[in-house]
C-alpha cells in the first residue's frame, strides 16, 4: 500500500493525521464485503501517489523568497511583491509565478483526493461502525481545503484592488508570497484564524431570515464557534453601511439586492417576517457536512457561498453600482492588514 510504504512524516501534502485517516479507510475496505473493495483501495493509492508527485513538482520550482538570475536580469521576493501590489484584477493572473500556479493546482488535486475518499466511504463503508467518524473527518479536510482556496482569493482580491492604498496592497502581497512558498506545511489557521473559524461556524448555522435584522444568526454564529473578532468588526460604531451590507450578505446568504427587495415588502406592510424558505437556495449552506447531498454538491455550494458574493461585489465596484464593493471576508482581512501596516510589520 502506498500509505504504508512511500508516505512519511515529511510528506509535503499529507499530514500525519491525513495519513491515519486514509489508513483507517483502506484498512476497513477488505472487511466491508463490497465486491469492488480492492479496486477502490487501488484508486485511493493511485490518487495519493499522483498528488504526492504533483506537489513534489510544485516544490521544484524556484523559491519565492530567493533570487533568480537570467542573463542580466534578476528577480527576487521584493520585485514579485512590487509587481503583485501594482496589478489589477485583469492582469494579476499574468504575474503569478509557476510555484503559485502549481500550488493552486495542488490545492484542487488535494480537494479531489478527499472527494474521492468520501465517495469510497459512502459506497463501501456506509455500514461500518466508523462511518460517521470517517465522514466527519473527510468533511473537515474538504472544508479546510476550500478555506485555503478562498483565503487565497481574498488576498488576491485585495492585492489587485487599485482603490486600496499601496501599503496595504504590499502587505497583502507579502502574505501571498509566504502562503505560496509552502502552502501545505503551514495550515490555514497560521494565516487566517479569524476567517477559518467564522467560515466553519457559518457553515453549521441555519438561516431563518425573520425580520432580516440578523440577531438570531449572529448569536448562532457565536455559539457555533465564530471568531468574536470577526463579529466585533461589524459591531463597531464606525462600521459603514457598505460593510454592514456585506455582513448581512454573509449572515443570510443573500445578495444585498435580494435583501432590499424583501425589506421593501416589510416596509410596505406586505410581510412581517420571512422564513428560510424565502432564502436563495443556491447560496444557503448546509448545517453540517452530513446531509443528503453528494460530496460534489457540498463542495460546490461551500465554494459558491464566497465566490458569488465576491463576483457581485466586484461587479458593483467596477460598474460603480450601489451596495457593498467587497465581501465581509475582504473587509475583515483589510482591517487586519491595516493593523499590521500600522504596527510596521
Amino acid at each position: 500500500m502506498f500509505f504504508m510504504t512511500s508516505a512519511s512524516s515529511t510528506s509535503p501534502v499529507f499530514s500525519e493525521d491525513d495519513l491515519c485517516l486514509v489508513a483507517s479507510v483502506t484498512a476497513a475496505l477488505p472487511r466491508c464485503g463490497n465486491p469492488h473493495a480492492k479496486r477502490l483501495e487501488q484508486a485511493i493509492t493511485e490518487a495519493a501517489d499522483r498528488l504526492e508527485r504533483l506537489t513534489g513538482l510544485m516544490k521544484e520550482y524556484p523559491s519565492l523568497l530567493g533570487t533568480q538570475s537570467l542573463g542580466g536580469q534578476k528577480r527576487d521576493n521584493s520585485s514579485l511583491i512590487d509587481a503583485l501590489s501594482h496589478a489589477t484584477i485583469f492582469t494579476v493572473d499574468m504575474i503569478l509565478p509557476m510555484r503559485a500556479t502549481m500550488g493552486q493546482t495542488c490545492v484542487m488535486a488535494r480537494l479531489n483526493f478527499f472527494r474521492l475518499l468520501h465517495q469510497v466511504v459512502q459506497e463501501a463503508l456506509c455500514d461500518d461502525a466508523d462511518f460517521t467518524r470517517l465522514e466527519d473527518a473527510i468533511g473537515q479536510r474538504i472544508s479546510q481545503t476550500i478555506h485555503t482556496k478562498v483565503a487565497e482569493s481574498v488576498l488576491l482580491a485585495i492585492v489587485s484592488d487599485d482603490t486600496l492604498p499601496d501599503t496595504l496592497r504590499t502587505r497583502g502581497a507579502k502574505a501571498l508570497t509566504l502562503f505560496w512558498e509552502d502552502r501545505f506545511s503551514k495550515r490555514i489557521e497560521t494565516f487566517f484564524p479569524v476567517l477559518e473559524a467564522t467560515w466553519e461556524a457559518r457553515r453549521k448555522i441555519s438561516v431563518r431570515l425573520g425580520t432580516l435584522v440578523g440577531v438570531e444568526e449572529i448569536f448562532s454564529l457565536m455559539n457555533a464557534g465564530g471568531d468574536h473578532r470577526f463579529i466585533d468588526y461589524f459591531s463597531r460604531h464606525t462600521c459603514s453601511e457598505k460593510e454592514l451590507q456585506a455582513f448581512r450578505e454573509f449572515l443570510f446568504g443573500l445578495s444585498t439586492e435580494h435583501i432590499e427587495s424583501l425589506n421593501s415588502l416589510i416596509e410596505n406592510g406586505h410581510r412581517t417576517a420571512f422564513s428560510s424558505a424565502d432564502a436563495d437556495p443556491s447560496l444557503s449552506l448546509p448545517p453540517s457536512f452530513l446531509y443528503n447531498h453528494s460530496a460534489t454538491d457540498f463542495v460546490t455550494r461551500l465554494y459558491l457561498f464566497f465566490v458569488k458574493r465576491h463576483l457581485e461585489a466586484l461587479t458593483r465596484r467596477v460598474s460603480d453600482l450601489p451596495g457593498p464593493r467587497r465581501t465581509a471576508e475582504e473587509y475583515v482581512m483589510i482591517h487586519f492588514l491595516e493593523q499590521e501596516c500600522g504596527e510596521g510589520k
